[in-house]
């Protein structure tokens, strides 16, 4: 019985510490998702950059006359806001960016700093395109910004490794789950064998009691019918029956001590019942 608890107190055990497997996979897949959207906001912004002096190089002389430097202030002082130059046409390594990004022209000099844009988005670096007949220190700032979601960013991702290492912590929590039921199982199923089988240690029985309780315990259903009992012990005498139930009677007072009881089934058979 000592075995047994020691048993069942170790698989406990190992089932606790084993469920550090799906805790540290799951927190693993956690990092790598993290560092997966990282790195896809990064390759917009790298992408961002790229787009931005493709298309800075293109129009630099364009945006740089006088007439676009001249309306570019003017809009400046209407608006308050820079020059939003749409990427509908800008080529982009990822798509998606075509809808979502967009390039700024800002005029930058002595009195004119460049202008903050608000909100959450990804932005690149920024270039200064100097006009030739540019005068304290005047310039034109070009960036470009993506109104990109989290959601958007998610899907962008490459979200393969911390899929697996989510998969893996789920079905490592399920095969925990499974052991223990297992476990628990085994435990139940031992219990119920001790119980289902009684033994007659330590019961002080006669020779005669010891040998009627033990055809009891080894018949089907522990029943022996009275005529068994009856021919066993006393073969044909007359008295047979008066003689059964003297030893009946006795044996089933040594067994009450030992939580046993001797059922008398319409008069035709003996039954040996355990107590809980």
């Amino acid at each position: 019985m000592k075995q047994d608890n020691s048993t069942a107190n170790n698989s406990g055990s190992d089932l606790r510490y084993g469920m550090f497997i799906p805790l540290t996979l799951m927190i693993a897949s956690v990092i790598s998702c993290c560092f997966s959207y990282s790195n896809a906001k990064q390759n917009i912004a790298n992408d961002l950059n790229d787009a931005m002096f493709a298309l800075a190089n293109e129009n630099s002389e364009l945006w740089t006359r006088p007439d676009t430097v001249a309306a570019i202030r003017q809009m400046y002082k209407t608006t308050h806001k820079p020059l939003i130059y749409q990427a509908s046409d800008v080529n982009f390594k990822n798509t998606s960016l075509k809808d979502e990004a967009y390039f700024t022209l800002a005029l930058v000099d002595k009195n004119h700093t460049s202008p903050k844009i608000r909100g959450n988005k990804i932005a690149s670096d920024s270039i200064m395109l100097i006009p030739s007949s540019a005068s304290d220190g005047l310039a034109i700032q070009v960036q470009g910004f993506a109104d990109c979601s989290m959601a958007t960013i998610f899907v962008a991702s490459d979200q393969t490794l911390p899929g697996i290492l989510f998969a893996l912590s789920l079905l490592s929590m399920a095969s925990m789950f499974i052991c223990k039921r297992k476990e628990s199982k085994k435990s139940d199923t031992g219990l119920i064998a001790l119980t289902v089988s009684p033994s007659l240690e330590g019961i002080k029985l006669t020779p005669m009691q010891r040998q009627f309780a033990q055809m009891l315990l080894e018949a089907p259903d522990m029943k022996v019918d009275k005529r068994i009992l009856c021919e066993t012990f006393w073969g044909n005498k007359s008295n047979a029956e008066e003689s059964l139930y003297t030893l009946v009677r006795r044996t089933k007072a040594a067994l009450a001590k030992a939580g046993m009881e001797i059922v008398c089934n319409r008069g035709d058979s003996y039954e040996l019942r355990v107590n809980d």
